[in-house]
């Protein structure tokens, strides 16, 4: 499965590479809130991402993409009435990003590749995340997305609000 990953991850930049036109560097943050059993143990994500886009059709663009996602634990409570503090978990996120502008504001898109686990006794996973957005300006763009980080049987979901700017 990593293999096919970074096969999908080194076309995606090929295509790019071989396309004439210049691509464009974005950068953004993002704040969120765990979902499914993620819930039962985090509170709130906060990431960061960085992307290069090239454009090869009409409205479509293909890049790279790099990510750092981190995931604040929270106090649980066990049998008996005690809590236990969960560890905080990151992620660095590698993957291939795919954007369709479906108006002149609105956005629709997609990231797959692996998450690479930066936290003790986490390993990595398969990432998805689809994505919309909305144009404020040339440069300027809010995003909702739903990020999944899978592995056998571990799910790190969330759902996000963030916003991109063209750097």
């Amino acid at each position: 499965m990593k293999k096919l990953l970074i096969v999908a991850f080194v076309t995606i930049m090929g295509v790019g590479a071989v396309n004439a036109q210049e691509g464009v560097l974005n950068g953004g943050l993002n704040v969120g809130v765990p979902t499914g059993d993620a819930n039962d143990f985090y509170g709130l994500t906060l990431g960061a991402e960085l992307n290069y886009m090239y454009p090869v059709a009409e409205g479509f663009t293909l890049g790279p993409s790099i990510q750092y996602s981190h995931f604040f634990g929270k106090d649980v409570e066990v049998l008996g009435g005690s809590t236990i503090e969960v560890s905080d978990a990151s992620f660095l996120p590698i993957s291939g990003a795919a954007r369709f502008n479906v108006s002149e504001k609105f956005v629709v898109g997609a990231n797959l590749g692996y998450a690479i686990g930066l936290s003790e006794d986490l390993d990595g996973g398969f990432y998805y995340r689809p994505v919309v957005g909305y144009k404020i300006d040339d440069t300027t763009q809010l995003n909702i997305s739903y990020s999944g980080i899978s592995n056998d049987g571990l799910e790190m979901n969330n759902v996000s609000l963030g916003v991109m700017f063209g750097i």
